[in-house]
């Protein structure tokens, strides 16, 4: 029996329930959550959005990553299906979660097996795949809470953003937090040559694109890193 089968079998500790694991979880990534919602807020506020459109939209979309994609390809003044792209692509990563957890959603109801994975984030994932005890009903309830849990989290900040953005004065440097936000997240993730050789060429491409068609330069260094990671990882497969 493997490490990972055993760690599937076992049980969770006597003192704890899904919704204290689930808040446990929460209070664990929020040190990241909070900072990018209350960017987010900011940051779409500056846009010219409408309040709350951006905290319904975090809602709804349920991915700060994507909607910032969108919303700064629009701003940037590419039409609506560059910016459908954008969202799309920088949530493309969502299907290898969805993979990785198929069979925890393969046994249970088929309402949740559509509402359960539209929850699902790096956070909400990461903190899943630690508590592979969490099956059937069990793993339903950890889900449900994990993601209503998050939810609230996420969406004060957002609202505190939005909030305290048009009270901020015109700092041109704030984009450089959003930079260096991003930069706290991927420097973590630079792990292996497919991570490192997609970072570099999803750089290089949005360098040189955001000189000649700025409105498309996410969207076109999100997928040549993506392409650049797929062909690393086939390559050093075969």
């Amino acid at each position: 029996m493997t490490a990972t089968a055993r760690d599937e079998n076992s049980s969770p500790p006597s003192s704890a329930t899904p919704a204290s694991d689930a808040w446990r979880d929460v209070r664990a990534v929020s040190a990241g959550v909070v900072p990018f919602g209350l960017f987010l807020g900011v940051t779409l506020t500056a846009y010219g959005e409408h309040p709350l459109g951006v905290v319904a939209g975090a809602g709804l979309v349920y991915g700060g990553s994507a909607q910032l994609a969108t919303s700064s390809v629009l701003h940037a003044g590419a039409g609506l299906l560059a910016a459908l792209l954008a969202g799309v692509v920088v949530s493309a990563r969502m299907l290898l979660y969805g993979a990785a957890l198929a069979g925890r959603f393969a046994d249970q109801p088929r309402w949740f097996r559509w509402l359960g994975p539209a929850t699902l984030l790096d956070q909400t994932y990461l903190s899943a795949i630690d508590r592979p005890y969490y099956r059937s009903a069990e793993f339903r309830r950890y889900w449900g809470w994990l993601s209503l849990d998050l939810l609230v989290v996420w969406l004060a900040a957002v609202a505190v953003g939005v909030a305290a953005g048009p009270l901020l004065p015109d700092l041109p440097h704030l984009v450089l937090i959003g930079t260096t936000m991003f930069l706290a997240m991927l420097v973590p993730r630079l792990v292996d040559r497919a991570a490192v050789i997609a970072a570099v060429a999803g750089a290089a491409t949005s360098a040189v694109t955001v000189l000649l068609l700025p409105g498309v330069a996410v969207l076109t260094g999100t997928v040549a890193g993506v392409t650049a990671a797929m062909l690393a990882r086939r390559g050093r497969t075969t």
